[in-house]
C-alpha cells in the first residue's frame, strides 16, 4: 500500500537540470596525481607482504611435512 504523503513520481524540473549538470561536469576538478614516493612505498610494502606470507606458508608446509614423517 503506497504512502499518500510521498509522491510516486519524481517532480519535473524542466530545462534547468541538464544545463546545471553540464556546467558541474565541466567545472569538476581533476584528481591529484599519486606521488612517486607513495607508489614506491606501496610497491615495497606489497612485496614484503608477499615475502612474509610465502615464508609463513613454507613454515607451515615444512611443519606438516615433519609431522607426517613422524
Amino acid at each position: 500500500m503506497p504512502i499518500r504523503l510521498l509522491p510516486l513520481g519524481a517532480p519535473r524540473l524542466g530545462a534547468v537540470l541538464p544545463q546545471a549538470v553540464l556546467e558541474s561536469a565541466v567545472s569538476a576538478p581533476a584528481e591529484p596525481a599519486i606521488p612517486l614516493w607513495f607508489s614506491l612505498l606501496t610497491g615495497i610494502s606489497l612485496w614484503l607482504n608477499r615475502l612474509f606470507l610465502s615464508l609463513l606458508m613454507a613454515l607451515a608446509g615444512f611443519t606438516l611435512w615433519q609431522w607426517w614423517q613422524g
